[in-house]
């Protein structure tokens, strides 16, 4: 398998992989007695499995009708391996019919980032990220994928964003890059 995951089969594994790390890590265990794991079923627990059923080709393709763009190649490959994902980087990752505009998903936030007035350069980017992740209840943090920065192979540049921590949304250099970041993160 390459360094990032790009195919279907390479995604099938690297999710395999990632599962594993993770149910077997301190953090998940201590999550789990702790009860801070309420959407951990025995499914998951029997099949070793965190992800979910693989999204159609027929949904990811109404999902780029309905956002006007080609999703990105690795993200598109994602998805027919898994329609979202439960715990990757401290987030849960969309359903392909859940992920839309961050302007019209987290519209609230930009309203409050749009009043500092060094934060101008990110907002442009922002404007024209797709939300990707959804952090009900959790840390505040965003998986957004920026579709002005379309690659001559159909990849776009991924960012990581924690506005409560009042950084700047940390680029990566495509979806792959971004999900390998936060498997290597797990202990």
């Amino acid at each position: 398998m390459p360094d990032f995951p790009l195919t279907v089969p390479e995604w099938r594994e690297f999710l395999s992989v990632h599962s594993a790390k993770h149910l077997a890590s301190k953090g998940f265990r201590a999550a789990l007695e702790e009860r801070r794991a309420p959407w951990f079923t025995e499914a998951h627990r029997d099949t070793g499995w965190l992800g979910r059923e693989p999204a159609s080709e027929a949904a990811v393709a109404a999902a780029e009708e309905r956002l006007g763009v080609r999703l990105p190649p690795t993200y598109r490959n994602f998805l027919l391996v898994s329609n979202g994902w439960n715990s990757i980087g401290l987030l849960d990752l969309r359903e392909v019919e859940e992920i839309g505009w961050f302007t019209e998903k987290a519209a609230d936030l930009l309203d409050v980032w749009e009043e500092l007035e060094d934060f101008t350069g990110e907002l442009a980017i922002l404007r024209r990220c797709l939300l990707i992740s959804v952090d009900e209840g959790g840390s505040g943090g965003n998986w957004l994928l920026h579709a002005d920065s379309v690659r001559e192979d159909g990849e776009w540049t991924a960012y990581e964003w924690w506005p409560c921590h009042g950084g700047d949304p940390k680029p990566y250099e495509d979806f792959a890059a971004m999900a390998k970041h936060a498997s290597d993160a797990v202990t």
